[in-house]
């Protein structure tokens, strides 16, 4: 959960720390250099409630939560300014225009979710999943549609992925995992009940887990030996369709793929292009994207 929605939500709230928190929501950037006291002299507060109103936010203490905030901030203000990823697009235009919003929102999307990738977390993913004798994709409905072209680019350099649709089979599967498997959990809210039983069993087997989530904190991504940040834009229910959340799962999934890739390049393009033809041939009369020994 974003850190403004938690200030907006949170219901254990003394007087004092309602003052703190709609201070904090108002004044947006304009924190960035205020200390405990400074806040607290701003808001005719306290610096023990300062602290208090931070821990109940799960930080440790007003500078923690003032640099996650700014750094929230930041990401809700360079990304996404001229498009809505929820409403891309309005009833009154054209074909061609829907074409156009369509596509800039998925720019958008995959430059969004590359701002967000930490090389430390992407070194530590690709470490796992290469060590993995099995890949595991968990999520539900739209998540695990994006997993299935995982699934088909990784099965062509040999590498072993397995998704399970049917409802109760994702629970049995992780009941059988092990240190040796490696799980990909994926939930946009990072609070879907299924993913999080999953997760829970899967830290119970040792399995190594990366998930794919929202920034902000959720139970999720607690649960993670090294997570990635979905483009956050969407609503959870008011939308035409997760556009933006698909385009960004899709894109992180490609990038474990290549990084898995680049690892035994050129064994991996010999074995894929051989497998290929094996098994797909195929004949174009379009010399641009015939093979070169064809021309």
């Amino acid at each position: 959960m974003l850190i403004s929605n938690k200030l907006e939500s949170i219901d254990s709230l003394s007087k004092s720390e309602e003052v703190l928190a709609n201070y904090i929501l108002n004044e947006k950037e304009n924190i960035e250099n205020l200390s405990t006291k400074d806040l607290a002299n701003a808001t005719y507060t306290s610096p023990s409630t300062v602290v208090r109103l931070s821990q109940k936010l799960g930080f440790s203490g007003w500078n923690e939560l003032k640099e996650k905030y700014i750094e929230e901030l930041q990401y809700l203000n360079n990304h996404f300014s001229d498009v809505d990823p929820n409403f891309p697009f309005e009833a009154h235009d054209s074909f061609i225009n829907v074409a156009s919003k369509v596509a800039h929102l998925a720019a958008n999307s995959i430059e969004d979710t590359l701002s967000l990738l930490k090389n430390d977390e992407l070194k530590k993913a690709v470490d796992l999943l290469n060590k993995a004798q099995m890949i595991n994709v968990y999520g539900s409905s739209n998540s695990l549609l994006m997993a299935y072209d995982f699934k088909h680019k990784m099965l062509r350099i040999n590498r072993h992925v397995e998704i399970m649709n049917l409802p109760g089979e994702q629970m049995v599967v992780a009941s059988n995992s092990s240190p040796k498997n490696c799980a990909i959990l994926i939930s946009y809210s990072g609070e879907n009940e299924e993913v999080l039983k999953i997760a829970e069993m899967l830290k119970n087997k040792n399995t190594p887990t990366i998930v794919l989530t929202s920034i902000g904190e959720n139970t999720l991504r607690s649960f993670g030996d090294c997570a990635f940040s979905i483009s956050t834009r969407e609503k959870l229910y008011s939308k035409i369709a997760t556009y933006s959340s698909n385009d960004s799962i899709h894109l992180i999934l490609d990038i474990l793929y290549s990084c898995l890739f680049k690892i035994n390049y050129n064994f991996n393009l010999e074995y894929k292009t051989n497998i290929s033809k094996e098994i797909d041939p195929r004949f174009s009369t379009i010399n641009l994207i015939k093979e070169q020994n064809e021309l």
